[in-house]
């Protein structure tokens, strides 16, 4: 987390591709540009960051996603080397971490570039088929920017989650509004049945939220674009977090310890159940290819 730069999470499919591929390459692009168009304390290197953002579009998106295919096609080919040799019975999914930043610029970075890539990997974590939830009194300052810094400035309150042995915290705001969670969004249901989750201009919509909007329309569940109250816990039928790695995770135990309120939800059953299968049928056809296009290679 030393570094400035851009960091999609993104996972396999069927090990050999990725789930929303030409989303994540378009998330680091946009997000590449703005970070590092923003200078840096250090002079020299706001200069250098600004040569780095006109590299990246020169580059442009097309550029960028063979980088990224290509990065991850040898972080792959490495790891799952490594894997198979110690568990030759096993198959497993991996976990891709992309990173842009302009801070490890050496002999190594062709000379035409401003800027790395790298793609970190490794097994996906087991997650419970249901989680529990803190809710903090907690805002994030640029929602829609997935910036190395929000790694750092959520450290204090990742540790308010291990320290209730939660997997995750939900942010809500002075009036109880929630937008997202730390590495996740947030959705309630409603007690009529409506899909609630924050505006799209709240959070950093994430590749398995844009799966769960369409899943919704499938199943005609009404979706309100507005951000869930706290407050309203209660009178939920159920709630969900999802992230590229969870997927759809129903919550069985909600608790917002400054406000006194707690809830548990039941293990099978809910319209959260229901959403969570109907994304695990969906999201194969969500998958991208990691062959490279021989026009932008």
């Amino acid at each position: 987390t030393k570094y400035h730069g851009a960091y999609p999470t993104a996972r396999t499919v069927d090990r050999h591709k990725i789930f929303e591929l030409d989303m994540h390459c378009s998330r680091l692009f946009e997000t590449g540009i703005a970070v590092l168009s923003n200078p840096v304390e250090d002079g020299a290197e706001g200069i250098r960051s600004k040569d780095s953002a006109e590299s990246l579009r020169n580059l442009g998106l097309a550029g960028l996603s063979s980088l990224v295919k290509r990065e991850i096609r040898s972080a792959l080919d490495a790891v799952e080397a490594a894997w198979s040799a110690d568990h030759p019975k096993q198959s497993r999914e991996f976990q891709v971490t992309l990173l842009l930043t302009a801070d490890t610029l050496d002999v190594r970075t062709p000379p035409d570039r401003q800027f790395d890539v790298f793609a970190y990997v490794q097994p996906l974590p087991y997650i419970a088929p249901m989680v529990d939830v803190i809710a903090l009194r907690a805002e994030r300052d640029h929602p829609t920017i997935k910036d190395v810094q929000w790694v750092r400035d959520r450290q204090a309150l990742e540790a308010e989650v291990r320290k209730a042995g939660a997997n995750e915290c939900v942010m809500f705001d002075s009036d109880g509004h929630i937008s997202e969670g730390l590495q996740t969004n947030f959705f309630a249901i409603s007690a009529d049945g409506s899909l609630i989750t924050a505006p799209d201009e709240l959070v950093l919509g994430g590749t398995v939220r844009k799966v769960v909007l369409e899943v919704a329309e499938q199943l005609g569940i009404p979706v309100r674009l507005e951000t869930p109250n706290v407050k309203d816990v209660a009178e939920w039928d159920s709630c969900f977090i999802c992230s590229t790695s969870r997927l759809v995770k129903p919550i069985s135990h909600f608790s917002a310890p400054a406000l006194g309120l707690t809830r548990d939800f039941p293990s099978e059953g809910s319209e959260a159940h229901r959403i969570e299968e109907a994304v695990l049928h969906e999201f194969r056809k969500h998958a991208g290819s990691l062959d490279i296009d021989s026009s932008s290679a």
